[in-house]
């Protein structure tokens, strides 16, 4: 990112980077523009003229707060863009955006306090041509809107550069203990306060050497020592805050380094180092060891390489971290715990004030009332795994000192043992399990023998029980009653053969609560067998134990039944001759009218029934209803030639009312409208007789010039709204549409002259339009023109 000053980078608890702005322009991991990201309102060049904060409320949101530039002459004030980070794929989108805070003229420094509760956050500022600070709150439910007003130090006013306003450049930090403020003003001097992050006020000013060119300003992680750097003079300065009287602490400065070019930004990292910028430098310089009073601290020139790169001033401000409080809370301990069981925190203090309130914020908004205590030792029960932001916060009752502590905490899954219902099956063995536990942590198994598998085979009736014990110590029991039964006995015979044309089949006896399957689905304990072949049924006993048995079945074994065609209607014709089907030899026909042939013409329109005897006695009777009829006459227009594109209406020549119509696409209207070339077919029923007929009309391609747009307008006016192809019939190709980066941004196969740039930004785009048919391809740029 090329930028002067400005810089603020946020990443996830991986160290993964999420996105990363200078005050004008958010990008995302990809070094894209984020979604809403551009134009943010703050300006390149202030010093700390950018500032992430993640939401308490919703860690997928961040703010990011912006102020103006010195060459912009301070006019945007104070903003903030919220990002959602669940949007775009994780990508992240600007959801709400340039939110103006406060519209006065601020300098360009920004800052944050963490809160004494240890979940809210301070952000700071500082008034332009005044000696206010400002401090808003920011809390879970958003920022607050009136801040808490300090009138304390010198006005920032005054300086060089094209508006005389250099003074409002340089830093403002808070130490890491939450205590002390310190502020750098360019052409004058660095200047140091009392800050009390309960209140957000400040007191106790102290002017601290007149350095020219005072810029950046950061503490040591004890909080001991103020470093401070110099543009002009390229230097780096020590204050010791323990010095003693005010006086003393102003005049113990000392220079502790010197730089090869303007030294810029001081970042406390989270290794306890301060790393420091040179202006156009390709490495970072560092402070090794800032606990150390004078030049012990350890200055290494060329320490951290920039990959050819070349540093400006500025270095990505950063929120300040939740150190441990000033009135003794240095650390808390808990013990383990799964979700739905007590966790138990203890805080560990050195000396604690009588009147100091100890606070706990559990990071679990939905446990309601119960996310906060009170007190050095507190329980709280997390309903659902996962890890928590535990914040663990100390005041004075009277408001006057404070601080906190935030520590990430796991809360592994409850174990869940699950064996299943008690049962009863056939067989001699059964692999009992003891389910799918929760993932992100190790369990342990203790069946009822004693043995520690993840499984047990059970081989005999019994109860089996398991404990699941997780890595915290959390257990879950269950139980299983496993009875082994024996399978029924169905007794079927292996086949029947019968004349008859139906059969009861009936298996043997069984107690009483046994159900019954046969293969078509049924459950009644016979089954009426109407025609040959094989039946089967599954026969479950009372304890669940089941078995299969089949019979074949031949009936009417003396010849088939007689078979008729079904009713039906015969078109064109004015006789049909019936055959009842293949029978054995000597078999006897009577038809309704007392024939006796074998086969039966039909001459006209009726019923007709034919009744068949076997030699051996067995009768059936097959019927069948005739209609006989003439098919419609059809015709459609002559083959005809069309351009791609043309679109024209099909209709037969008149038929009677009731006619039924069928094309070649399933539509039944009575006309069809035809797209373009091609084959088309229609279907006609006569509604008396069910008669079918059909025609066919073949439109060739003409040669049509083909037109396919270079600009679309799609404003919501009828003109040139839509891509339209001219001269092409759009389903018979596929389009694909690309932005000026190469990103796909529309895919059809199909097309159907329907695309307009939804949701696209106004510019070029390129097009590819293939013909799968043919192999044709024709491909371009249309641009898209809004507004207007």
């Amino acid at each position: 990112m090329n930028t002067y000053e400005a810089t603020a980078t946020v990443s996830d608890g991986n160290g993964q980077l999420l996105f990363y702005t200078n005050s004008e322009n958010i990008w995302n991991r990809n070094n894209q523009v984020m979604v809403n990201g551009a134009n943010l309102g703050g300006h390149q060049s202030a010093s700390q003229g950018t500032i992430a904060v993640q939401n308490s409320g919703n860690a997928q949101q961040y703010y990011v707060f912006v102020v103006d530039g010195a060459e912009n002459q301070l006019a945007g004030g104070l903003k903030y863009n919220l990002v959602d980070m669940s949007r775009q794929g994780g990508l992240g989108e600007v959801i709400n955006r340039r939110v103006q805070v406060s519209s006065g003229q601020l300098t360009e420094k920004l800052t944050t306090v963490p809160h004494a509760n240890g979940r809210d956050t301070w952000i700071l500022v500082h008034g332009w041509q005044t000696n206010t600070f400002y401090a808003y709150l920011l809390t879970y439910s958003g920022l607050q809107p009136t801040p808490v007003v300090t009138n304390i130090g010198s006005v920032h006013s005054g300086g060089s550069g094209t508006y005389s306003n250099s003074n409002s450049v340089g830093y403002m930090r808070v130490s890491p203990n939450g205590s002390k403020l310190a502020v750098g003003i360019r052409e004058n001097q660095f200047e140091l306060f009392d800050f009390n992050p309960a209140t957000g006020q400040l007191s106790n000013y102290i002017q601290l050497a007149d350095t020219y060119r005072s810029y950046a300003v950061a503490f040591s992680p004890d909080s001991r020592f103020l470093y401070g750097t110099n543009l002009n003079y390229l230097q780096v300065y020590q204050f010791d805050l323990q010095a003693g009287s005010a006086s003393a602490i102003a005049n113990s400065g000392v220079v502790v380094a010197s730089t090869t070019d303007n030294a810029g930004g001081l970042q406390l990292g989270p290794d306890g180092k301060l790393y420091v910028s040179v202006y156009n430098s390709p490495y970072l310089a560092v402070i090794n060891n800032p606990n150390v009073r004078g030049t012990g601290c350890g200055f290494q020139a060329n320490a951290v390489y920039l990959g050819g790169k070349l540093a400006q001033i500025g270095l990505p401000n950063f929120p300040a971290s939740r150190a441990a409080p000033a009135l003794g809370i240095i650390d808390f301990t808990n013990t383990l715990a799964c979700a739905g069981s007590p966790m138990t925190f203890t805080g560990t203090s050195t000396v604690l004030l009588n009147d100091a309130v100890v606070t706990w914020n559990f990071g679990d908004l939905a446990s309601g009332s119960a996310n906060t205590a009170t007190g050095l030792t507190a329980t709280h029960t997390f309903a659902t795994a996962g890890t928590y932001r535990v914040a663990l916060s100390i005041s004075q009752a009277s408001g006057s000192m404070g601080g906190g502590l935030i520590r990430s905490v796991t809360v592994e899954p409850s174990p869940r043992a699950q064996l299943g219902r008690d049962t009863t099956l056939c067989g001699s063995q059964l692999l009992l399990n003891a389910g799918v536990q929760p993932a992100g942590t190790t369990y342990r198994y203790r069946w009822q023998d004693g043995s520690t598998a993840a499984t047990f085979l059970a081989r005999a009736t019994g109860t089996y029980s398991v404990t699941v014990t997780s890595a915290a110590g959390c257990t879950s029991t269950a139980s299983r009653h496993v009875t082994f039964g024996l399978a029924p006995v169905a007794g079927l015979p292996a086949s029947i053969t019968a004349c008859a044309f139906n059969v009861v089949l009936i298996p043997g006896p069984q107690p009483a609560g046994t159900t019954y399957r046969w293969q078509d689905g049924s459950m009644a304990a016979t089954y009426l067998a109407q025609t040959s072949g094989r039946y089967r049924v599954t026969i479950t006993s009372p304890q669940g134990c089941s078995t299969t048995d089949s019979v074949r079945v031949t009936l009417n074994a003396a010849g088939p039944p007689p078979r008729l065609p079904a009713d039906t209607t015969v078109c064109g014709a004015t006789s049909v001759l019936l055959r009842p089907g293949g029978q054995p030899a000597g078999t006897t026909y009577l038809w309704q009218d007392g024939s006796t042939n074998p086969t039966y013409l039909v001459q006209s329109s009726g019923t007709y029934t034919v009744r068949a005897t076997t030699p051996l006695g067995c009768t059936a009777t097959a019927s069948s209803r005739v209609q006989l009829g003439q098919a419609p006459l059809v015709q459609l227009r002559a083959d005809t030639l069309v351009c791609p594109n043309a679109v024209w209406t099909l209709r037969t020549n008149p038929q009677p009312a009731g006619t039924l119509y069928r094309w070649q696409d399933g539509s039944t209207g009575a006309t069809y409208v035809a797209h373009g070339p091609g084959q088309y077919l229609v279907e006609v029923r006569a509604a008396t007789t069910g008669c079918l007929a059909t025609a066919t009309l073949r439109a060739a391609p003409l040669d049509c010039p083909v037109v396919i747009p270079n600009i679309i307008t799609p404003n919501g006016d009828p003109q040139n709204e839509f891509f339209v192809l001219k001269g092409l019939t759009p389903s018979d190709w596929s389009l694909r549409i690309f932005d000026r980066w190469g990103r796909q941004v529309y895919d059809r196969a199909k097309y159907d002259n329907g695309w307009n740039a939804p949701g696209q930004a106004a510019g070029l785009y390129y097009y590819l339009l293939s013909n799968p048919a043919t192999g044709e391809r024709h491909q371009g740029w249309v641009e898209v023109v809004r507004g207007s």
